[in-house]
């Protein structure tokens, strides 16, 4: 096959596999390993893994190297772990390198992927975004392994919120597969027991603050208070019932327009309208000033 065929041959295969591909699909279509071996010394294409290249003109990206990774371990692979995070989008959960699980009878190795074998328990497999991945209850169990703990409580509490799982869905999927010793039940286990059944946090702020709180010893607030005024109903992040106390949290550096203030500040008058005294938890006060914070609600709190 002539040079400009057997690249364009390469660029059909690949179009649909964001540039990459394998060499037994190239032979497949008339592009032999020879043809392949010099197009790769010209720099036209680059190896990533065993049998597995790539177009230079096609940016890379993590996508595509999941992408590769998976054509390269095979049919029966699939994204898992911080990968899998990715396809599903999960907050803050990124995957600098591929991590995959292959079927045991898999035993190639590739520096350029973390993989392991298919946990016995079933990985719940699906297509997510066009690509193989492990399903969300498989995939935050991997999490909660890899992850440290707070960023495996936002990437939790994304999923929830997106309605992706549920405490129930995890709480099933533990009880049926959770077997001991297997790496993140244990840590999944406790952060259900820890979290709100019924109301996942809507932001990082929300999540920083539940550990700020907690790690300090304040345990007794309810998540998602309802207050009414003028037939609204207004939600508020922390409240302390009992002490007649809000802590809200607020992460907005400024607001788009004024109809958006306007309604925030509709919202924070209402507690005081309720009997409440309201404690503002920014960011900068839970990143920054945290002792403060505390220190603050604390003396809320204890006024009569």
């Amino acid at each position: 096959m002539p040079k400009d065929a057997a690249m364009a041959t390469l660029s059909r295969l690949s179009q649909s596999t964001l540039g990459v591909f394998r060499t037994a699909d190239a032979a497949a279509q008339g592009v032999s390993a020879k043809q392949v071996a010099g197009l790769a010394a010209r720099g036209v294409i680059e190896r990533v893994h065993p049998r597995t290249y790539r177009l230079i003109a096609v940016a890379p990206s993590s996508q595509q190297r999941l992408v590769a990774a998976l054509l390269w371990a095979g049919p029966h692979a699939a994204a898992a772990g911080r990968s899998a995070g990715e396809q599903y989008r999960l907050e803050d959960v990124r995957a600098d390198v591929p991590e995959i699980v292959v079927p045991h009878d898999v035993r190639g190795r590739s520096a350029a992927v973390i993989d392991g074998h298919a946990p016995r328990a079933p990985s719940m497999v699906r297509s997510v975004h066009g690509v193989r991945t492990t399903g969300v209850e498989a995939t935050l169990v991997r999490l909660a392994h890899v992850l440290d703990a707070e960023a495996f409580e936002v990437a939790c509490e994304d999923a929830r919120r997106r309605r992706l799982t549920s405490i129930p869905a995890l709480g099933a999927y533990l009880d049926r597969f959770g077997a001991r010793g297997r790496p993140g039940v244990k840590t999944t286990r406790q952060l259900l027991a820890a979290l709100d059944p019924q109301h996942p946090a809507y932001s990082t702020l929300e999540v920083k603050t539940r550990r700020l709180l907690v790690e300090h010893g304040i345990t007794d607030f309810v998540r998602e208070l309802p207050l009414e005024w003028n037939a609204r109903r207004y939600r508020f992040d922390f409240a302390f019932p009992r002490q007649r106390v809000i802590l809200e949290t607020n992460g907005r550096r400024w607001h788009d327009d004024a109809a958006d203030f306007d309604r925030d500040n509709e919202k924070w008058s209402v507690p005081g309208r309720h009997g409440y005294r309201l404690v503002m938890a920014t960011w900068h006060k839970v990143t920054r000033q945290p002792r403060e914070l505390i220190d603050e609600l604390s003396a809320t709190l204890a006024l009569r």
